[in-house]
């Protein structure tokens, strides 16, 4: 039976699909621009407010090291912290707002962790506003680490989803001990149930077990620098080929976060340690991780996930949730 679309007909669609492609890549380049924190005096409430949390979060990492903590680490988070909090502070906002109070937070435990330490950090009037460490800015006792222990994780088959949920933590640190990895499998496979546009799956799991070649990955995604490498490194892609139209031109990104998402709650309800590691590479970044691993050109790398064992005891970033009333809009 011939088939039933002309030839000509779809050459044109396709000519005509490249066209709105370009409008709107440019579209989103341009609203990318307008809107993105691309400087550290963008002072609008969203943008500064992002500056500060992600410096928060670059700071607890630092204070969450197990092993090889650098005493005085974290010079430049904590400009750049100090800097948005002056921006925040000096427009006007909210000082008992959630994401000002964790800075305050953050802030409170690195000099504590310091004062534990006997090290003198003589820099930091230098680099912070001594305002922030003034009695009445203790800010959030949220803000640091929280300790995770490898013996609150082996009842994680019988929690139901919210206790399981809300009790992942990202693991970057892990005990170095193999995992049973046929438990990384059932984590997979349950994750092949997570919704894709049109049922269309086109998520691709490209796994790593040789701990040489994760490090020349791991390398080149430079958000892993520590002792022990996982015991399996997931590199989670999307297939373009998976899609049809220009506006879906952003959906791998959503069907494999979705996806990616459903893994690390497998793992965690196997029991296994995990983090999921980003994948914001430049170009020549991801040229070189192409080239160690062979994955199409066609998929589209959307995260890692670095998957090992709890080690007995650990620290852990606190990763404080914002409030729910700033998170809900409700028209």
């Amino acid at each position: 039976m011939r088939a039933a679309t002309a030839r000509a007909k779809q050459s044109a669609k396709k000519a005509l699909q490249h066209v709105r492609l370009q409008y709107l890549a440019q579209q989103d380049i341009a609203r990318f621009s307008r809107h993105a924190a691309l400087s550290t005096f963008d002072r609008d409430l969203p943008r500064v407010t992002s500056r500060i949390m992600y410096n928060v979060h670059a700071l607890e990492k630092g204070l969450a090291r197990n092993h090889d903590l650098r005493p005085g680490f974290g010079r430049k988070a904590l400009t750049h912290l100090n800097d948005a909090m002056l921006l925040y502070r000096a427009s006007g906002y909210d000082l008992a707002a959630f994401p000002y109070q964790e800075g305050l937070g953050v802030l409170r435990r690195y000099a504590d962790l310091h004062e534990r330490l006997g090290h003198d950090v003589d820099f930091l009037p230098a680099v912070v506003d001594p305002t922030h460490f003034s009695a009445e800015n203790a800010g959030s006792t949220t803000a640091g680490t929280i300790e995770v222990r490898r013996d609150q994780k082996q009842r994680n088959t019988s929690k139901n989803f919210a206790e399981l949920a809300l009790g992942r933590t990202s693991i970057r640190e892990f005990s170095g001990d193999a995992i049973d990895q046929t438990k990384v499998e059932d984590a997979i496979r349950v994750a092949l149930k997570s919704p894709s546009v049109c049922n269309r799956q086109g998520w691709r799991v490209h796994w790593l077990s040789d701990k040489t070649t994760m490090k020349e990955v791991l390398a080149h995604q430079r958000g892993f620098g520590y002792r022990e490498m996982p015991e399996v490194l997931m590199c989670v892609t999307v297939s373009n080929s998976t899609f049809i139209s220009p506006v879906e031109r952003n959906q791998g990104f959503v069907d494999g976060g979705l996806f990616a998402m459903s893994i690390l709650y497998g793992l965690e309800y196997q029991g296994l340690a995990a983090v999921p590691l980003n994948a914001c590479l430049y170009s020549g970044a991801q040229k070189a991780i192409r080239s160690i691993v062979p994955i199409p050109e066609a998929e589209v790398i959307v995260m890692f996930i670095a998957v090992g064992d709890f080690p007995e005891s650990s620290q852990a970033p606190a990763s404080s949730r914002k409030p729910l009333e700033s998170v809900v809009v409700r028209h």
